[in-house]
């Protein structure tokens, strides 16, 4: 195993923060344990997940970091191709991964703060685990790059992906473990240092009962990201990604908001949640043939106006003076 990534990662600076949003919440029920993970700058975000798992009644623990070090990134990255970012990426994951063994949790769901859920999301993924009681490593969504030609592996919502043909497969913004399953996983990551969301392919015949959710219960905001990966709007590189990557998406499947789109400066009083965010997009695009295409990925019914507020506000609305004793609880 890589010596130094282990102790970089002993003194890791996190933030774990436990949020309890139902107690009888039947999917905290089957997993054990929920992470989400938020830069410590990226206050939107973390708002953003506050309001989404809120309205899911998922209770969680918020992982906020912040950037690497640059004298850790020189250390551990010296000989590697790996930027800044892509080492965060990691290194917040494998971070969650060492609390889930560290404390024998049964298994867990890893979160990255863009991601956007089906609208069934705990129902659907019950009926998964339910009828997949081996589950050791399953992602609920995926950027599968050969998917449009591999669609009729899928039986009953998962699939493992055509490891001869498979040439780009990632996804870490919705991933569920075992315990055995994110052992091997952290053994896997620790043993040969690389960005963690990369080649999921590669890990399949190591990790056994191994699969892919498809419909994807969990998509991300592909128009943005932390690490410089985002795919720009309507672009060929977008095009291209949901052509690759799915067959027939409906994205009104999903609780679909793209909130780097939206202005709160921009608000009425009056304001409707389509009013708002036809009005952000105007900002955005002058061809009204895109506007239109654009808004038509936004969710109309699920998000509320005050939600929408919520998620824009400067302030987060994750402070230790904003939760009971009984929501929180703060470590490293």
């Amino acid at each position: 195993m890589n010596l130094d990534l282990l102790n970089s990662l002993k003194t890791y600076n996190v933030k774990n923060i436990s949020i309890i949003n139902d107690p009888k919440s039947r999917l905290n029920a089957i997993v054990k344990q929920i992470y989400v993970i938020n830069m410590n700058e990226d206050i939107r975000k973390r708002n953003y997940i506050y309001v989404l798992f809120k309205k899911y009644k998922i209770n969680y623990n918020l992982i906020i970091v912040n950037k690497v070090d640059k004298e850790v990134f020189t250390k551990l990255c010296k000989n590697s191709p790996i930027s800044e970012s892509e080492l965060g990426c990691t290194m917040s994951h494998m971070w969650c991964l060492i609390h889930m063994l560290k404390n024998e949790f049964e298994n867990t769901i890893i979160f990255e703060d863009d991601v956007i859920l089906s609208k069934n999301f705990i129902d659907e993924f019950l009926t998964v685990y339910q009828s997949n009681p081996k589950l050791d490593f399953l992602m609920l969504g995926a950027h599968d790059y050969y998917f449009s030609n591999n669609f009729k592996h899928v039986k009953n919502t998962i699939y493992r992906p055509d490891f001869d043909k498979t040439k780009r497969l990632f996804g870490a913004h919705a991933n569920f473990y075992s315990y055995n399953g994110a052992k091997r996983m952290f053994h896997i990551r620790a043993t040969n240092l690389s960005f963690f969301d990369n080649e999921y392919n590669l890990l399949f015949d190591t990790i056994p009962n191994s699969y892919i959710c498809y419909p994807n219960l969990a998509i991300s905001n592909m128009s943005e990201s932390g690490i410089n990966h985002e795919k720009t709007f309507l672009s060929k590189n977008e095009f291209d990604y949901y052509a690759e990557c799915f067959k027939d998406i409906n994205l009104f499947n999903y609780n679909f908001i793209q909130t780097n789109l939206l202005d709160i400066s921009l608000a009425k009083k009056e304001d409707e949640v389509d009013s708002f965010i036809e009005r952000c997009l105007f900002k955005y695009f002058t061809d009204y043939d895109k506007l239109e295409l654009v808004k038509k990925r936004f969710v109309m019914d699920f998000f509320t106006m005050d939600d929408i507020k919520n998620i824009l506000s400067h302030n987060s609305l994750i402070t230790p003076n904003s939760l009971s004793k009984k929501c929180i609880g703060e470590n490293s």
